[in-house]
Parts: C-alpha cells; sequence; structure tokens
C-alpha cells in the first residue's frame, strides 16, 4: 500500500491532457453507450503516455550507464524479464490512468454544459412564467375560476420544477451510493486479479495439454477423412448395385411384355385353327349331304332307266300289236319324266362336281393354314419355352446378385454402423477435450462482464419504467390541460353572447395560453433532456472514476510487485557477489540502471516525485529483506 504523499506525487504527474469531446445537448445517450464510450477513450490516449514514459527512460540511461558494475548474468537475465514484463504492465496501467483522466475531464466538460442546458431551460422557464404572469394580468375581465385555473397550472409547473430539482438531487446520491460500490467492488477485482495471477501458474500446462488434444484432433480428423472416404465408396458401390438392380428389373419386364405377346399370338393362332376346323367341317358336312343327294338322284336315275327300258320294252311290243293311246301317253310322260330327271342329274353332277372342286379348295387351304398354324404355334412355342429359359435364367442371375448385393449392402451398413459409433466416440472426445478447454481458457474476467452487463440491464430497465411513468405523468397533465382548454371554451362562448370585445379578448387570452402551454412543453422537454444528460454524465463520471481507480489500483500493486522483484534481485546479486559489503549498493543501483538501460520502460515518472521519507522507509526495508536473504543460505 502507498502513502497519502505517494499518491499525490503519483496522480501529479504531467500529463498530455486531450481536448474533451463536445456532446451535443439533442442527442440521446444510453447508459449502454456510455459504457461502451470508455474503452475508444482509452485507447487513444496510449500512443501519449508510452512515448511520455520512453522519453523518461531515455533521459535517465546515460545515468544508468555511469553507475553500472559487474553482476551475474543469470539473475540479471530472469530478473530483467520479470523487470519487462513489470515495466510493460506499469506503462499499460499508466496510459489506462491517462485516458481515464482524459475521460473524467471530457465527463465533467459535459456535465458542465448539461448544467448550462439546464440553467438556460430554468430561465426559459421563468420568463415564460413571467409571460404567463403578463398574461394573466392583462385578463382581469375574466372569472375568478378561469384565473384560479391558470394559477393552478403556474403551480403544476413549479411542482414539476421542484420535482424535477429533487430527482436531480436523489439522483447525484445515487451516485455517490454507486462510487462507495464501486470502491468495494475495486477490492473485489484486486482479489480476482490475485486469482488471475494464479491461473496464469496454470495456463502453461492449460496449453500443453491444449497441444497434446490438438494432436490426438488432427489425428481423429485423418481417421474421420478415412471412414469418409469409405463410405463414399461403399455409397457409390451402393448405387452401383442399385442400377444394376433396376437394369435387371427393366430386363425382366421387357421379357414379361415379349412372353405376353408371344402368348396373345397363340392364343390368336389357336382360335384362327379352331376357326378353320369348323370352317371345313361345315364344308365336308355340305359334302356328304351333297353326296347323300347325288346317291339318291343316282338311284332314282337307275330306277327310271329301269322303267325307261320297260317302257321301251313294251312300247316295241306295242307296235308290233295294236297301238294304245293311253300307253303312248304314259311313255311320253315317262320319257318326260326321265328327261327331267336327267336333266336335274345333270344339275346335281355339276353341282357336286363344283361342291367338290371347293371341297377340295377348302382342304388344301386348311392343310395350308393348319401346317402354317402347326408351324406358327411351334415357332411360338419354341419362342415361349426360349423366352421362359431365358428369363428364368436371368431371374436366377438376377436373384443371385441381388442376394449378393444385398450381402454387400449389410456388410456395407454394418461396417457403416462401425464407422459411425467410432465418430460419434470422437465427436464426444472432441465435445470433451473442447469443454475442458473452454473451461480451462475460461477467466474471471468474463463473470465480471456478465454481472456489469446484468446490473446495466437492471439500470436501463430502471431508467425505462422511470421514463413510462414520465410519459404517463405528461399523458396525464396533457389531458388536465385539455380538460381546462374545454371549459375554457365554454366560458368564452358563453361569454360572446354578453359582448364581443370580452370574446376577443378572450381569444387573445387563449391564444397567449396557448403558446404559453407549448413553451412550458418544449421547457418540460428540455428539462427532460437535461436531466437525461445529467445522467448521461453521471454514468460517464462513475466509469471514469472507476477506470480511475482501478488503475491506481494496479498501478500501486505492480509498484509494489516491481520492488519486492527489485529486491529480491538485489537480495540474489548480493549472495553471489563476492560479499563485498561496501559495493553492494553500488551493484544494486547498477542492477537498476541495468534495468533501464535494457528495456527502457520502467523509468516510470512516479519515482522522481516520492518524498525522502518514503525512500529512507523503502531503504530500510530492503536492508532488512537483504539481511533475510543473507541469512537463509547460512541455514
Amino acid at each position: 500500500m502507498q502513502t497519502p504523499k505517494a499518491r499525490s506525487g503519483s496522480s501529479e504527474v504531467p500529463q498530455r491532457v486531450s481536448p474533451p469531446q463536445r456532446v451535443s445537448p439533442p442527442q440521446r445517450v444510453s447508459p449502454r453507450v456510455a459504457r461502451q464510450l470508455r474503452p475508444t477513450a482509452l485507447e487513444t490516449d496510449s500512443a501519449s503516455t508510452s512515448s511520455q514514459a520512453r522519453r523518461i527512460s531515455k533521459d535517465k540511461s546515460p545515468k544508468v550507464n555511469e553507475r553500472r558494475s559487474p553482476r551475474s548474468p543469470l539473475p540479471e537475465k530472469k530478473g530483467s524479464s520479470r523487470i519487462s514484463e513489470l515495466e510493460s504492465q506499469i506503462s499499460q496501467l499508466q496510459e489506462d490512468l491517462k485516458k481515464a483522466k482524459d475521460q473524467l475531464q471530457s465527463s465533467e466538460s459535459c456535465k458542465e454544459k448539461a448544467q448550462q442546458d439546464a440553467e438556460e431551460s430554468k430561465k426559459q422557464l421563468l420568463s415564460l412564467s413571467s409571460k404567463l404572469e403578463e398574461s394573466q394580468l392583462q385578463l382581469p375581465e375574466l372569472s375568478l375560476s378561469e384565473e384560479a385555473r391558470v394559477i393552478k397550472l403556474h403551480k403544476i409547473s413549479q411542482e414539476k420544477d421542484r420535482a424535477w430539482q429533487v430527482e436531480l438531487e436523489a439522483v447525484r446520491k445515487q451516485h455517490s451510493v454507486d462510487s462507495t460500490a464501486l470502491a468495494s467492488a475495486i477490492g473485489e477485482i484486486e482479489s480476482l486479479k490475485v486469482q488471475l495471477e494464479s491461473l496464469a501458474a496454470s495456463e502453461a500446462e492449460q496449453t500443453k495439454h491444449a497441444e497434446s488434444a490438438n494432436a490426438e484432433l488432427q489425428s481423429l480428423k485423418g481417421n474421420l477423412a478415412e471412414t469418409l472416404s469409405l463410405l463414399e465408396n461403399m455409397k457409390n458401390q451402393l448405387k452401383d448395385s442399385k442400377e444394376s438392380e433396376a437394369h435387371a428389373q427393366a430386363l425382366v419386364g421387357e421379357t414379361l411384355l415379349q412372353l405376353e405377346s408371344a402368348r396373345t399370338t397363340v392364343e390368336a393362332l389357336r382360335l384362327d385353327g379352331m376357326k378353320s376346323t369348323e370352317a371345313y367341317n361345315s364344308i365336308a358336312s355340305e359334302l356328304d349331304q351333297s353326296k347323300a343327294h347325288i346317291n339318291l338322284l343316282e338311284e332314282l336315275v337307275s330306277k327310271l332307266k329301269a322303267d325307261l327300258i320297260i317302257a321301251s320294252g313294251n312300247v316295241s311290243q306295242n307296235q308290233t300289236g295294236d297301238h294304245d293311246p293311253q300307253q303312248e301317253f304314259v311313255v311320253k310322260r315317262e320319257t318326260g319324266e326321265s328327261n327331267q330327271t336327267e336333266a336335274e342329274l345333270h344339275t346335281l353332277k355339276c353341282e357336286v362336281k363344283r361342291l367338290r372342286s371347293t371341297l377340295e379348295t377348302a382342304e388344301t387351304k386348311y392343310h395350308e393354314e393348319q401346317t402354317q398354324s402347326t408351324v406358327q404355334l411351334r415357332s411360338a412355342n419354341e419362342l415361349v419355352e426360349q423366352i421362359k429359359f431365358t428369363s428364368s435364367k436371368r431371374e436366377g442371375e438376377l436373384e443371385a446378385e441381388l442376394k449378393k448385393t444385398k450381402a454387400e449392402i449389410e456388410e456395407l451398413k454394418a461396417h457403416l454402423m462401425d464407422k459411425e459409433t467410432e465418430l460419434q466416440c470422437i465427436s464426444e472426445e472432441n465435445e470433451g477435450l473442447n469443454s475442458k478447454l473452454v473451461k480451462s481458457l475460461s477467466c474471471q474476467r468474463e463473470y465480471e462482464l456478465e454481472k456489469e452487463l446484468k446490473e446495466l440491464k437492471g439500470h436501463v430497465a430502471d431508467l425505462k419504467a422511470h421514463l413510462m411513468d414520465k410519459e404517463t405523468e405528461l399523458q396525464s397533465i396533457s389531458e388536465e390541460n385539455d380538460m381546462l382548454r374545454l371549459e375554457i371554451n365554454k366560458i368564452q362562448m358563453d361569454k360572446s353572447k354578453v359582448n364581443n370585445e370580452v370574446v376577443a379578448e378572450v381569444e387573445a387570452a387563449r391564444c397567449a395560453e396557448r403558446e404559453a402551454l407549448t413553451k412550458l412543453g418544449i421547457v418540460m422537454e428540455e428539462a427532460d433532456k437535461s436531466n437525461k444528460r445529467v445522467a448521461r454524465v453521471a454514468e460517464q463520471l462513475e466509469a471514469a472514476q472507476a477506470a480511475n481507480a482501478e488503475m491506481e489500483a494496479e498501478l500501486r500493486r505492480l509498484k509494489v510487485q516491481s520492488d519486492q522483484w527489485r529486491k529480491a534481485a538485489e537480495a540474489a546479486a548480493a549472495m553471489l557477489s563476492a560479499g563485498n559489503n561496501g559495493k553492494l549498493m553500488d551493484r544494486t543501483a547498477s542492477l537498476d540502471s541495468s534495468f533501464n538501460h535494457v528495456t527502457g520502460k520502467f523509468g516510470s515518472p512516479y519515482s522522481e516525485d516520492m518524498d525522502d521519507d518514503l525512500l529512507k522507509k523503502k531503504n530500510g526495508n530492503m536492508l532488512k529483506k537483504i539481511g533475510v536473504f543473507w541469512k537463509k543460505p547460512q541455514k
């Protein structure tokens, strides 16, 4: 811990102050935006402080070269590396402190501007109230109720101003409470930084574990790539097998279609054969009938011939004997009948010849059609047998291929399931490693940021609720004003019947009242804006104070730590030296000068402003530490 004098000396470091940024009054900035402005402002002034630290270290470097003395290189290297880290941290903290001070100055300027705006709005409100009083004086003929309402409006505006002032005081008190809370938070931050230092020691082991985990992850990625390639090959083989199966199914469909067409042709040929056999049977039956008719006719002819012979014998006998006319008539009739039968027989013979020729042609046609149908039927049967044989053979081949592809698919599925289980195990291991890495690399700063974000969200919600309350209150006031305006209009309408001049004056007063109300609304809006600006400036001031306190605490801690390292380095140099107590202080001085000479960053301006009492105390503490370190090797 530092003394108050050391703090005053550290705060009086010459610094380059950047001009405060001008914030426009109508711009509304939320608390979250105000919190986000802090790191940007802190980053802008880092270059100036670092250049200042380098310049101071360069100014001190000649003195260091004059006081340097020989020492052991081993502790010098260790001390120089650690001190270079400490110097970089100190320079960073100085830069952050510089930025925080600049931010504080800018917030103070914004606060002053907001106060000026509030004073101007109050002046405008006073001028408007004076104008309102003048307008009230100009309307003495109005009723007492109207004057009471106007006075009530004036009182409401004054009460609003008082309420706003009370709220401003409450906000200021809240800022003071927040500053105390920030002081406690700074103490917590110090403890968290100690924890972070302990975590930094374990980061090396965590990095080693992370490297081994990354190597395992790379090997697992290689295995995963191999499994994916095998999976692609299996998918391609499965696709080929599916395509061959589809092709085989198409061939089976084609063969089935051909078989159906062959069956239809066989059925057609059978129907044609049946029709031809039916036609042949009909023709044969007709031929049999004609043959039977011919036989009958031949029998008749033979009978007639016999009768004719008998008749001719009788005629010859009659010629020799007596001439009988009746017998001649019978003979003539029989001869006529015989001639008629002969003619019928001739016609029947012609018909028989015709029927025989048709029968022969039908038989030849039937035999040709039968032979053709038998040939076609034989060819169709052969084609059907061939198609059946080929289809059965193809079906057997396809079934064998299908069984083979199914077996391959089952094997590929089993292999795929194995690879998926292996991939799932690998992904689970990766998730475990990633979770371990995330847990190992996570720090307390994220928790602090989340906590701060929650606080900011709660503050924003409170501000929104407060704003909603203000809006509802303003709406109620506007409704009351509308009611008052309606009543004033009613009174004016009642008095317009009495006197036109009074109506004109009332209209003029109403216009003045409207102007006053509009101006009052403008003033209320400006006062609301000024309150918001004051809240924003207070938040910025709070953030700047927090950053300033944090940087000062970090600077004090690092200075104490650098003093401890310096003392340890001096003790090490004293132990490594030949035991010459007269040259011990020169060597410690040379060690300090060597640190400034090597790094060029450790020359802090805070050490020049320390008091002599503090230097004496530090020298006494340093001698005590040297004595302790000197006694330790003897034990």
